[in-house]
């Protein structure tokens, strides 16, 4: 997915949230205790250095996280998507090829801060975490075909900021950008069964080096607490055996007149 591609879809999601907000005054109170799950799309843009030898290609997958407030605007966050195969090619000649594949599994977890008062229903936020990167299925093509690939994993930090925009009183939507770091390398050995052959080196290391940037699009929705949830339907419920006497009186004090 190609980096403008990714900004025009993020313009046509901001447009569709100015134009839910000309269209819906609801708002909602999200508090301590309260989780948001959020579910979507996120795109991948890798950046590496312009002396890297390798280049790895952008991708997309599908993510899901789960959010706990601590507070009314304190919050842990965990995220996981699902794998995809990702390319890395070869440009040190110049010219772009494949060299090898792999999936990754990167699960991270954030502290999050929220903005704005808990009934706003704008609500940006910032974070910072932690990434875990495992990378499975490794494959090498091209000059290391018939090697052995692997890639290291590693423990890194990450950076986010996004908000949510609520819909009602339980749907939102947002959108999320982070900031990550991978310090993982590639090792390839046994490189004597390649077409270098005898006169392989040993190994051969190659530093990631990536620091891609993700853009998250998401719906939200926010789940209380099983028994502030009861105590909110009673409540409701009140209300509306509350309203239903009002209106009871009203059609007796109507024909008694």
């Amino acid at each position: 997915m190609e980096m403008r591609l990714v900004k025009k879809i993020t313009l046509i999601f901001c447009i569709t949230l100015i134009g839910i907000g000309l269209a819906d005054t609801t708002k909602a109170e999200v508090t301590e205790g309260n989780w948001i799950v959020r579910s979507g799309y996120t795109f991948l843009v890798p950046q590496l250095s312009n002396e890297s030898l390798i280049e790895i290609e952008k991708y997309s997958m599908p993510t899901l996280s789960f959010s706990y407030l601590v507070t009314d605007n304190l919050a842990i966050e965990f995220l996981a998507g699902i794998p995809t195969s990702i390319d890395v090619n070869d440009r040190s000649m110049g010219t772009s090829s494949k060299l090898a594949t792999f999936t990754p599994i990167a699960p991270n977890a954030t502290l999050q801060y929220y903005f704005k008062p808990k009934d706003a229903r704008f609500r940006p936020y910032i974070g910072a975490g932690l990434l875990y990167s495992s990378f499975h299925k490794e494959k090498a093509y091209g000059i290391l075909e018939g090697a052995s690939f692997r890639i290291d994993k590693s423990l890194d930090h990450l950076y986010q900021m996004g908000f949510d925009y609520e819909v009602n009183e339980k749907i939102s939507l947002n959108l999320d950008v982070r900031k990550l770091k991978t310090s993982s390398s590639a090792l390839a050995t046994d490189l004597d069964r390649t077409i270098m052959g005898n006169n392989a080196p040993p190994q051969m290391r190659f530093a990631m080096d990536m620091q891609p940037i993700t853009v998250s699009l998401n719906v939200a929705w926010v789940f209380d607490r099983p028994e502030r949830a009861n105590q909110r339907r009673l409540k409701n419920k009140e209300v509306l055996e509350a309203m239903k006497q009002r209106r009871e009186k009203l059609k007796l004090e109507k024909r008694g007149l």
